[in-house]
């Protein structure tokens, strides 16, 4: 009989905890559907599940409300900006990138603007400060934003000096004032150099982005240089979150300096969150290419996990016959992903799609689109549900023949060192990854 009371109040609890779930807005069917499934397997969890979407809501209407706070800053701010005169410069190397980042810092003359996700005071993060550290003598203006989960090995200590000098570091969320906020992460990686210059893409800051972590192996990455009227819009966004995190206002003006650019590359800067828009307009855009796509797409991506918009939009490419590669890392810096992975490709393997897993002696990190030899796209993005759910990200889409052809250039030559996956069975690991995926 106490079995029959005890099996009574844990449905009941989970009945009253279902119901809130239920009514929670912005829970949207593909959530619903896992979450209903894993009630079903695990009751137990009803309750926690609920107390996750409690916090993550009042984190969400937080930032909600930093989108007015963004707009009296910066009223000509945008999420979406086209602009012409731009010169682009690919790296898929660390070293080169980060040698190509420090000669640039050396010519700096008025501010360095860098916003990570992770900032690691490792080997390279301290050679990153020091040079930092010889600008900030030079009177040059210098701001760090950092996410703190992102930067969680971060330490402080190793930023005297910087701050001593005039630097400042800035955390993008206060993880202590917003407890257990695990999804709502600044993913938006660049690095502005008077405002004239701009490094975007997926690297990070740390000496496993050189290939110095055994596990991982070398780094594959992809990250765009950019010179030109693009920047403004990339500085401004970074303004705008600046003033978010310090609660305070500035002089925008002494930052978007004018400058003279020759080249005549389009790019658009598209940024994406739920301190923008309800509307993910990076998933939006990527959608539309998909489906507008004659030929081909090429994508890369370290982790897929889709929902089914994305879903639906490669198939119907496929089944009206453009050529679709997807190129995926063969190995997992986080538990469960991998797994998860693989198992939403084996939904996507078709006649006309291919996937592709990179060389387990490297990990591939890289957020890249190519199609028809026309349109291309670099950015922090992944092709996953966290970051167009959650994160806050930052995406160049190019129209330019010339660079989506030496992209495409760069995209098969990497499949070289790839293995085609061809598994169209999820084994149950992956299977169970799956019905995590809306949490990974």
């Amino acid at each position: 009989m106490d079995y029959l009371y005890f099996i009574m109040a844990l449905y009941f609890i989970n009945f009253f905890f279902g119901v809130k779930l239920l009514l929670n807005n912005n829970l949207n069917f593909a959530n619903m559907f896992y979450t209903l499934i894993l009630i079903i397997i695990l009751p137990i969890l009803t309750p926690l599940i609920f107390l996750f979407t409690y916090l993550d809501e009042r984190i969400r209407k937080k930032f909600i409300k930093k989108r007015t706070y963004d707009i009296s800053n910066i009223p000509q701010l945008k999420e979406q900006e086209t602009t012409q005169h731009n010169s682009l410069e690919l790296f898929t190397n660390g070293e080169l990138l980060f040698e190509n980042i420090f000669e640039e810092i050396e010519h700096a003359q008025h501010f360095i603007h860098i916003s990570f996700f992770t900032f690691n005071t490792d080997k390279i993060g301290k050679l990153f400060i020091s040079k930092l550290e010889q600008k900030l003598k030079q009177n040059v203006n210098v701001i760090i934003l950092y996410d703190p989960l992102g930067s969680y090995t971060m330490r402080k200590k190793h930023f005297k000096n910087f701050l001593k000098l005039g630097g400042e570091l800035v955390s993008f969320v206060n993880f202590k004032n917003h407890f257990l906020n695990l999804n709502y992460r600044n993913h938006r990686k660049v690095l502005i150099i008077d405002n004239k210059i701009c490094y975007i893409g997926g690297f990070n800051i740390g000496d496993k982005y050189l290939g110095r972590n055994k596990k991982l192996g070398l780094w594959i990455d992809s990250e765009l240089k950019i010179t030109g009227r693009a920047v403004n819009t990339i500085e401004k966004r970074f303004l705008a979150d600046y003033m978010y995190c310090t609660r305070k206002k500035i002089d925008i003006n002494q930052f978007l300096l004018e400058h003279q650019f020759d080249d005549h590359k389009q790019v658009e800067i598209i940024t994406s969150g739920v301190d923008i828009n309800d509307l993910n307009q990076i998933e939006n855009k990527l959608i539309h290419l998909i489906y507008n796509a004659e030929k081909y797409i090429y994508l890369q991506t370290p982790y897929l996990i889709l929902n089914d918009c994305i879903i639906k939009a490669l198939k119907y490419a496929a089944n009206k016959g453009v050529e679709i590669k997807i190129m995926l890392p063969n190995k997992n810096d986080h538990p469960f992903v991998l797994q998860a992975t693989k198992a939403y490709a084996s939904l996507l393997t078709d006649k006309n799609i291919t996937i592709y897993l990179f060389n387990k002696n490297a990990f591939l990190h890289s957020k890249v689109f190519i199609s028809d030899d026309h349109y291309s796209s670099v950015g922090t993005t992944n092709l996953d549900i966290r970051s167009f759910k959650y994160s806050l990200e930052i995406n160049a889409f190019i129209n330019d023949i010339t660079f989506a052809e030496y992209l495409k250039k760069i995209y098969l030559k990497q499949i070289t060192y790839c293995t085609v996956y061809t598994n169209k069975k999820n084994k149950l690991s992956e299977s169970l990854c799956k019905l995590l995926s809306t949490i990974l």
